[in-house]
């Protein structure tokens, strides 16, 4: 009989309508969806399914670049304690996209527990940045293999969930000592889920994706929240630069 432990993790490529990942690709962004703290049950299909729009505006502004996009999905949706397996998944997916496309550069985005994995698995060197959605970022994580990446922590004001954003202020609070330029962005009245404010949200994140990886240029927000204050105030609505993707 079929464990937990005995499934394996899953690679799913996100491409932009009517184009092909298949070409050169010169960097890669993993998604990583959230879950839960605790359980061996199966990926969380709604966690994946909020991060849709997501996907589909990183894909519009990546694939014609040649960057491809993948989200991770997981064996069990469960951090699991010590075990930690969400992370485990996201070092097996660095070693699959190293097989697939060379040693190219890696941005990661976490969304929630994907978010805590997503920062836990940046001491790859393969890793040039993180974006935490909402992160779930629990008192005493490390902080100092961030070093030389470039960081963005994108929050609800009004998210009092396990997964708080007091808890990744504090994170960036310490990461800032080794991560000088690190930014985090709230999206006023949204909560954990954030009902409010995801598609602008999710459009910064593309746009700091973007950056990290040498294609468009830096806008005046990000600018502003890099080295700046840690609860930068993100403006609703936020217009996208890239013609890909739809504000």
């Amino acid at each position: 009989m079929a464990t937990p432990q005995s499934r394996v993790p899953k690679l799913i490529d996100v491409a932009a309508p009517g184009q092909s990942s298949q070409g050169e690709v010169r960097a890669v962004v993993l998604v990583l969806p959230g879950g839960s703290v605790k359980s061996t049950g199966r990926h969380l299909t709604m966690a994946e399914w909020g991060l849709r729009p997501l996907l589909s505006q990183l894909a519009a502004a990546a694939t014609p670049e040649g960057i491809a996009v993948h989200m991770l999905r997981y064996r069990m949706r469960g951090w699991n304690g010590e075990a930690a397996d969400p992370l485990a998944d996201t070092r097996w997916a660095l070693d699959r996209l190293r097989e697939q496309h060379g040693p190219v550069p890696v941005l990661l985005v976490g969304n929630s527990l994907g978010g805590r994995a997503a920062f836990r698995a940046a001491d790859d060197p393969r890793v040039v940045g993180v974006v935490g959605i909402a992160p779930w970022l629990p008192a005493g994580e490390p902080v100092e293999h961030l070093a030389g990446r470039e960081v963005l922590i994108v929050h609800g004001d009004k998210d009092h969930s396990e997964a708080s954003g007091e808890k990744s202020l504090e994170f960036a609070v310490r990461a800032r000592a080794v991560v000088p330029e690190l930014a985090r962005v709230e999206i006023p009245g949204a909560g954990h889920f954030l009902l409010k404010g995801a598609k602008d949200g999710f459009q910064l994140c593309t746009e700091f994706a973007m950056n990290v990886l040498a294609v468009g240029n830096r806008r005046e927000l990000l600018e502003t929240a890099r080295g700046g204050d840690l609860r930068t105030v993100l403006p609703i609505p936020f217009v996208a630069s890239f013609a890909g993707v739809a504000s």
